[in-house]
């Protein structure tokens, strides 16, 4: 009885929370003041936005929310703004921005083009003034390291991938993609890892290895090769098998880390003029 009580507690302070908006003011007293100061009654408000007057009495005394397909017809009839609704706060324009735009207005259309052409001129010499982003680049093997024996993995050198240089990154020395669900919900189907390479680990890293042709990522145990989803039962080997250790799993490639063309123009230009 006691943990079904407080099950219904929290229940009833998660819909509570959901009547107010994120400024944390109540749809319903929000949606009352303004119809009042529009002047509108409930069954007139109701009426705009194609809903009963009961529907409008629900919502401002806290018993429902409007749907979100409602709410851009509610905010134009009560005249406020859907963040306002949400209690939002709007972008506010810098007074440099509207200054220009206010100038920019009174120009005609041969000085607006020259203004725009000038602005594309100092964007570019801009861009050309950043400083360059240290880009390290690594190969991805085009083979995949997975749960059993039916893909192989070698020492070919595959695709080259630009990253942004930064503490993990600067350590792999290679790329490889995970084929399988054994190692999930750390590592899933299609990921690819930073692998630095070495000829051992210790226990409890995750690791690439081979055994004859075929590859795993696997975490390391003395007594075998531990796939992190349970399912998966523990690889173990006789010893006259060539297991081998390629490397240590340091990390996933994330998209943040994947250098943009534009900086990778970059970062070869700056390199070609040393």
């Amino acid at each position: 009885m006691r943990n079904g009580g407080m099950g219904m507690a929290r229940t009833e302070r998660k819909e509570a929370g959901s009547l107010m908006n994120k400024a944390g003011v109540s749809y319903g007293d929000m949606i009352r003041q303004c119809r009042k100061e529009r002047g509108l009654s409930q069954e007139e408000l109701g009426s705009l936005v194609s809903v009963g007057k009961n529907a409008v009495g629900a919502w401002e005394a806290g018993r429902s929310r409007p749907d979100l397909s409602s709410v851009p017809v509610i905010c134009e009839a009560l005249g406020i703004s859907v963040p306002e609704f949400y209690g939002l706060q709007e972008p506010e324009s810098s007074y440099e921005s509207r200054v220009f735009i206010d100038r920019f207005d009174q120009l005609n259309d041969y000085h607006r083009q020259v203004i725009l052409r000038e602005m594309d001129v100092l964007i570019e010499m801009q861009e050309k003034a950043k400083p360059v982003r240290k880009l390290i680049r690594i190969y991805r093997n085009d083979l995949a390291a997975c749960a059993g024996p039916s893909f192989s993995i070698g020492d070919d050198a595959g695709e080259p991938i630009w990253l942004y240089a930064d503490s993990i990154t600067e350590q792999a020395d290679e790329i490889i993609s995970v084929s399988g669900n054994s190692m999930e919900p750390v590592f899933h189907d299609g990921d690819q890892v930073l692998v630095r390479h070495m000829p051992a680990i210790r226990p409890g890293e995750i690791g690439i290895f081979t055994n004859g042709d075929a590859g795993y990522i696997k975490e390391y145990q003395k007594d075998g090769l531990r796939s992190l989803n349970p399912d998966y039962p523990m690889m173990r080997f006789a010893d006259g098998d060539e297991v081998r250790c390629i490397g240590k799993v340091i990390g996933k490639v994330k998209k943040a880390m994947v250098a943009s063309m534009n900086d990778i123009e970059r970062y070869q230009n700056a390199y070609e003029r040393g």
